[in-house]
């Protein structure tokens, strides 16, 4: 019922990729429905049951009630079209399927009978130099099936649902890489919950600007986490400030406008409002101080005013304001570290939640306890779960999460990407890039809180129905051993991790030195992410790593790797940073020859070879 043995997608010669290529050029719409039909499962909203096409014409599934084997006929399709155009450059993928982020990530492989293959390895940030004869290993760890896996997130779904939260609904979260973030990730996929995963390195006000950009009414964040083994207090170090130190823009200028107006002649009010107003223009969140000084500012040069007029008009704004907050309602806390914290009244322990919610879940489930649950066959097992909390069809275009880019090209801006399209895309990636199995064990080093995390450490394994390793903390700590550790115990096949890491690594003799010390033969294949490479990193990495280390280029826009080197021989491999589109991406290298008064390119022109320019994508 799935459909990763085999090579289907996988190009052996250069005639394979132009075949490819040409196929996607002429007829995007029926290359890409190939992928999705294939790649994910999706809801026959009439037959009631998850279908995916296993050969050609085949529909196969489960129905979503039993979980009994299911077919469709074989002239039906998910889709009404699969690719709407009429918008361009707006485009509209699988329209009218119906599939959910969260059933293709766990429980069609529960139903396939895969329920007690491992799913994730979490490794804590804190090191044992003892373990493994003197090698090395983490304080904590924990492996989960997809039985296990699926359970946790049912649980979380259940908290999720208790705090009123349905599809569309939207939350933020702000937690180090611990598996109670992927449960919560992956609870709210099930819902149709969209979320906006927060990196914890980023400040509060980055916290704050991103719950009110997205529009987050609940925050998952931790009493802490780890990082080169002393706490890093999360809750206290950026939820906390983001909610109370930062309000929402619109908000602070509506409670100030309206303060002037009912205290002021109108045009006098109107004078001020406008100054505050340009002052805090491009701002997400401010604090209120700057508010109350932005307008003090504008007050002074304001004449003919009454001083008790101003400070009384003083006071009051910064009452009104004070009455300003986030529209978030709950703050869900999860206890990680044991580290203290202050308590407030939206503040909720996860732990606390869970255990309100379980026995509700059992019995719904139609079972006494856990172990009870544990005992029933994978398909006995499923329907049990789904009877509690069962996936909830949404549309292909549905969001799933909304996530910002770093900035690097101007002010981060929220990228949303779907159910449907991104994950069919990045899973296909799987099968093209690194030549994938369901036996493959994929590490990479990223956090959920950016998109590499949310694509390839969670997502497209999970589809896949491999294994991934979720290490929390910086893979140097305590030295340049701990990722290739990690590789060596945990018989690592996949492997994915920026540049700037391993140009660390290669620059450092001892953290060199240390890396040596670990067998890592059992990959397959490396690949970047995040950075440019340079000739020389990826020369160091296909020594000292993998043979077949490459390069892979993509962004947050994309989603998914769209240039790098599709698994073969094909293409002429060496260290020299190269990649080649993949057989769907159509892109060229062009100049701006005139711009608007915003920058932005007006004409433009096809690059000569040597030149340089902006990279564009052409077709969908």
């Amino acid at each position: 019922m799935t459909h990763h043995d085999g090579d289907w997608g996988i190009l052996s010669t250069q005639q394979d990729e132009d075949q490819a290529r040409a196929q996607a050029v002429s007829d995007p719409a029926v290359y890409h429905a190939a992928i999705a039909a294939k790649e994910l499962h999706w809801y026959d909203t009439d037959g009631k049951q998850w279908v995916s096409q296993a050969a050609a014409d085949a529909w196969q599934g489960w129905h979503a009630a039993s979980g009994a084997e299911g077919s469709a006929d074989t002239s039906w399709t998910p889709w009404t079209s699969a690719l709407d155009a009429d918008a361009a450059p707006f485009y509209r993928w699988f329209v009218d399927g119906q599939t959910n982020a969260c059933f293709n990530l766990l429980d069609r492989h529960v139903l396939s009978g895969r329920g007690k293959n491992q799913a994730l390895v979490f490794e804590g940030d804190r090191w044992d130099p003892s373990k493994n004869e003197g090698r090395g290993g983490p304080v904590f760890e924990q492996r989960l099936s997809y039985r296990e896996l699926l359970v946790e997130v049912a649980l979380r779904a259940r908290v999720l649902k208790s705090l009123n939260l349905s599809a569309g609904d939207r939350i933020a979260l702000n937690l180090p890489n611990i598996l109670e973030q992927i449960f919560y990730i992956l609870a709210a996929q099930r819902l149709g919950v969209i979320y906006t995963p927060v990196f914890g390195g980023f400040s509060a006000k980055t916290l704050s600007d991103r719950i009110h950009d997205a529009g987050a009414k609940v925050v998952i964040t931790a009493d802490g986490g780890y990082r080169n083994a002393e706490v890093v207090p999360y809750k206290s170090t950026y939820t906390d400030p983001a909610l109370d130190n930062y309000v929402p823009r619109p908000a602070a200028l509506q409670a100030l406008s309206e303060t002037l107006k009912s205290r002021l002649p109108a045009d006098v009010a109107e004078r001020l409002e406008t100054q505050v107003t340009e002052a805090v223009a491009g701002e997400i969140t401010l604090e209120r101080a700057d508010v109350m000084r932005e307008l003090g500012l504008a007050l002074e040069r304001e004449r003919g005013t009454a001083p008790e007029i101003i400070a009384e008009l003083r006071t009051t704004v910064a009452s009104e304001l004070a009455g300003v907050s986030h529209a978030v309602t709950n703050v869900i806390v999860v206890r990680y570290t044991g580290n203290d914290i202050v308590e407030h009244s939206r503040d909720r322990w996860s732990h606390n939640l869970v255990d309100e919610v379980e026995a509700a879940f059992l019995a719904d489930a139609g079972v006494a306890d856990r172990a009870s649950l544990d005992s029933l066959d994978d398909n006995a097992f499923w329907k049990a779960v789904g009877s509690s909390i069962p996936a909830v069809p949404v549309e292909a275009d549905w969001p799933l999460f909304i996530i910002y880019t770093s900035g690097s090209t101007g002010k981060p801006k929220g990228v949303v990407h779907t159910h449907g399209g991104w994950l069919s895309g990045i899973t296909h990636t799987m099968r093209t890039v690194f030549n994938a199995n369901q036996d493959d064990r994929l590490y990479v080093i990223g956090d959920p809180g950016w998109i590499t995390g949310q694509s390839y450490l969670i997502a497209a394994p999970l589809a896949f129905g491999m294994s991934t390793v979720i290490a929390e903390g910086s893979p140097l700590f305590p030295h340049a051993g701990r990722f290739a550790s990690i590789i060596e115990r945990n018989q690592v096949t996949l492997f994915k991790a920026g540049s700037t890491f391993l140009k660390a690594v290669m620059t450092d003799p001892a953290s060199a030195q240390e890396m040596s010390r670990y067998d890592m033969s059992t990959l397959k294949v490396g690949t970047f992410c995040a950075e440019p490479v340079s000739p020389a990193v990826q020369k160091f990495a296909m020594e000292n790593i993998c043979s077949h280390y490459i390069n892979s280029y993509w962004a947050t826009e994309h989603g998914g790797m769209v240039f790098s080197c599709p698994w073969g021989d094909l293409k002429d491999l060496k260290p020299d940073a190269r990649t080649w589109p993949l057989p769907w991406i159509q892109a060229e290298v062009r100049i701006a020859t005139d711009t608007d008064e915003a920058g932005r390119a007006t004409g433009w022109r096809r690059a000569e070879p040597g030149e340089k320019g902006e990279l564009v994508l052409t077709q969908p």
